[in-house]
């Protein structure tokens, strides 16, 4: 249309809409100006007001109701004292944030717009330990905010800043996992072990974490992620085509190359990734995490070996230590199954020496 009007006339409406934008902005930002004002009425509107006295603990700001400043000194601070304080120095999210922690009869409501507000509450009846595993998780959910602007938050994302929940079910995902390279690590390779975990670069189609069986396992767990592009080729590798398992995953690796986006090809998931940074924290003592987030802008495995104080395959041999120890002591369910069934054989035995067609002489 303004190639019809010629260059006078088409220069001319190019400039009447520069001008016509031109008198939109000061709307659109006026617009945006009273959004945000509405959206913060809005937060201020469900803000809670109660009487609270506040408590530090650490890098803590804890919120507790009258009345119940000793309970969370005694709770929050076990967990900070056993769990945090040995490596943990500073954190700007943890002393942005606010822990609302209550346990008592009455459980009350609490908001406010002012923070974020991490809230552990139990009725007085849920025992300690329910209390102590909230404490750990909103620390957790706080430091977690620290990693948002690291590589290791944005290219190698763990399930949680703490302790692991149950370090025999670590052991089993790392057993099972469907890679040679994590059944080597299990082994006691060092370079396995970074190669599982996704610390070192990987080229070609993952060889070094996956056969071609191991890659046609992998496509079909991840189909999702390719029955939109293609999937009359996902048909042919879900019926057992390495080839064309192949070919799918290379041409996804083409257009993905980011970290982020492959993290799903890494052998170890996120709760084992949490074991070795958790790992790692632990190991390196005081200041690590302020070392971690120091190398935000460098490679997880540089980041993880300033935090540890270790050099990556040491790190690893010594994670792999850990392991070993946290390895079941026997076959899940096992014994209850024996136990259950000896029970039965016992029962059935007084009930035959009760009958009388079974009465023993």
């Amino acid at each position: 249309m303004l190639a019809a009007m010629g260059p006078a006339g088409a220069q001319q409406t190019e400039q009447e809409l520069i001008q016509h934008l031109d008198t939109l902005v000061p709307l659109l930002k006026d617009a945006r100006r009273r959004a945000a004002v509405a959206q913060a009425a809005a937060r201020r509107a469900r803000d809670v007001h109660i009487p609270l006295d506040t408590v530090s603990i650490g890098l803590l700001t804890v919120l507790v109701v009258p009345g119940e400043g000793g309970v969370a000194q005694e709770v929050v601070g076990g967990v900070w004292k056993s769990d945090y304080a040995p490596w943990l120095s500073a954190s700007p999210a943890l002393a942005a944030d606010r822990m609302f922690f209550q346990w008592s009869r009455d459980v009350v409501a609490y908001n406010s717009s002012e923070f974020t507000v991490r809230i552990v509450q139990g009725a007085r009846w849920h025992p300690r330990s329910y209390m102590e595993t909230g404490v750990r998780e909103v620390i957790s959910q706080s430091l977690k905010g620290d990693l948002v602007a690291t590589r290791v938050g944005a290219e190698w994302t763990v399930s949680a800043v703490k302790p692991p929940d149950d370090p025999e079910r670590i052991y089993r995902q790392v057993a099972l996992a469907p890679s040679h390279a994590a059944q080597a690590c299990l082994a006691g390779e060092p370079t396995s072990c970074l190669t599982a975990f996704g610390l070192l670069p990987s080229e070609g189609l993952l060889e070094d974490r996956y056969t071609p069986e191991e890659r046609l396992l992998l496509v079909r767990q991840n189909a999702s992620r390719f029955v939109r592009g293609a999937p009359l080729e996902l048909r042919s590798c879900s019926s057992g085509d390495l080839a064309q398992c192949d070919r799918l995953l290379a041409d996804f690796l083409d257009r993905y190359t980011s970290a982020q986006n492959r993290l799903w090809t890494v052998p170890f998931g996120v709760d084992v990734r949490a074991s070795l940074l958790w790992f790692a924290l632990v190991r390196g003592g005081e200041g690590s995490w302020g070392r971690l987030l120091a190398h935000a802008d460098d490679a997880p495995l540089v980041a993880l070996e300033a935090a540890s104080s270790l050099q990556g395959e040491a790190l690893m041999q010594e994670w792999h230590d850990w392991l070993l120890a946290s390895r079941p002591v026997r076959h899940a369910g096992l014994g209850t199954q024996v136990l259950t069934a000896s029970l039965w054989i016992l029962l059935l035995l007084a009930l035959a020496a009760r009958s009388t067609r079974w009465r023993f002489a």
